[in-house]
């Protein structure tokens, strides 16, 4: 009997303050009256269902700026020097931020917020921090609000909006920008004929900004450079008709050497999979180089005699399908696992060698897209696979460090944006 009194009088206080918390939302939800400091906590509580289905919808429908972690994701962190890095990110659709972190301590050395004009989806691509503190940026393929430079307060110092800026961006000796561009309404700007049809494509273009005025100081279009040297036909080895040449990266070279002289450039034209090594004080193509990459990303000058170039090492028109296999498997023959990886390129011996390619397929990276490799230390380098967003560091053929840019949303992170490194020490 005292257990059914005990049970009874419990339902009568639950109900009794089940009540009372209804007549108390009702209060509140219609502005009618508040109740001092249990105002919030009550409307946390009958707002909370709807905050988490907004936050789910939030999360689902988040733009290709963000990425899923690997439940199993487990970051590796053994750097034993400061490892300062400069990257870009999303906070809301209309802000951005870049940043510089170092990643030995994900501390934040210094951010600085930028105004996002564009969708959802805008990158700022590859930024340059100068000695000074000032930054440069652009929106990748976008012309406007164009390449900016701003100081470290964030005050803009001048832009140039006159041509479209993408993929990689590069400092020479003088401290002009070296970039790659397009020139606004690109879709009409490279043509040839073609058993008698006239075919349109996106031409590409190398420009030189002087980085204190933001003036153009030089610029020349790709189709030029190889028409003026009788290989234009080189256009027709992509499968993608629409964007033969797609540059990537165009790397100065800091002074002179045996194998090349300051201020040449080396051009990555990735569907093509031709590296371009051009003087343009004379207009001279000095050299082209085809080697064992394919589709490549971002070429270095790593000393006097060697290159070294980031081979995403896979297909331009992934649309395809391929064919059905044989019905006799035995008659399938295996080709092999594809992986990224980085070609090593001799001016002395004219050979290509492979680095840490063993340590590329044991871990097996690789991005279709972008990507990127820097040598950090003699034994040391950096890689950025970008599809899936993993930052590498690599010594020795040992990961000393992978990880990813953590984002604001639980189990996702940011899609990298071409990082630079600024000092390992």
């Amino acid at each position: 009997m005292k257990t059914a009194l005990k049970i009874f009088s419990a339902t009568v206080i639950f109900l009794f303050i089940l009540s009372l918390f209804g007549w108390m939302v009702d209060q509140i939800s219609n502005k009618n009256k508040k109740f001092g400091f249990l105002t919030q906590p009550v409307k946390f509580m009958y707002t909370f269902p709807d905050l988490f289905k907004q936050s789910v919808e939030e999360v689902n429908t988040l733009p290709r700026t963000f990425i899923r972690t690997y439940e199993k994701f487990k970051p590796v962190n053994k750097l034993e020097k400061d490892l300062i890095v400069l990257t870009t990110h999303s906070d809301t659709a209309n802000s951005r931020s870049v940043v510089l972190l170092n990643l030995k301590n994900d501390s934040i050395l210094k951010k600085w917020k930028i105004d996002n004009p564009w969708d959802e989806i805008a990158r700022i691509v590859n930024p340059i921090l100068l000695p000074d503190g000032s930054l440069i940026y652009n929106y990748y393929y976008k012309a406007r609000p164009g390449l900016h430079k701003i100081d470290p307060s964030g005050k803009i110092i001048w832009k140039n909006d006159s041509l479209l800026i993408h993929h990689g961006m590069n400092l020479n000796k003088d401290g002009d920008i070296w970039a790659c561009t397009q020139i606004p309404g690109w879709k009409t700007t490279g043509r040839y004929n073609l058993e008698g049809r006239e075919i349109f494509y996106h031409d590409h273009t190398i420009t030189k900004f002087d980085s204190e005025s933001g003036k153009i100081l030089f610029h020349k279009s790709i189709t030029e450079i190889l028409k003026e040297n009788g290989i234009s036909n080189y256009i027709l080895k992509s499968t993608a008709l629409d964007d033969p040449i797609h540059l990537n990266d165009v790397q100065p070279a800091l002074k002179n050497s045996r194998y090349f002289q300051e201020d040449d450039v080396f051009i990555s034209l990735r569907n093509i999979s031709l590296i371009l090594h051009y003087r343009p004080a004379t207009n001279e193509l000095v050299n082209l180089l085809e080697g064992p990459f394919i589709n490549q990303h971002d070429v270095d000058i790593l000393n006097d005699s060697t290159l070294i170039i980031f081979n995403n090492n896979t297909y331009v028109d992934k649309t395809r399908n391929s064919r059905k296999p044989h019905k006799d498997r035995e008659r399938t023959v295996y080709a092999g696992d594809f992986y990224s990886n980085i070609v090593r390129y001799n001016f002395k011996t004219d050979r290509y060698s492979f680095v840490g390619d063993s340590i590329f397929r044991a871990h097996k990276i690789f991005t279709t897209n972008e990507g990127l490799m820097e040598c950090i230390a003699p034994d040391t380098y950096f890689v950025e696979e970008q599809n899936p967003g993993l930052l590498w560091v690599i010594r020795e053929d040992d990961v000393i460090y992978k990880n990813v840019f953590k984002s604001q949303y639980e189990g996702y992170h940011h899609l990298p944006n071409w990082t630079r490194i600024i000092k390992y020490d």
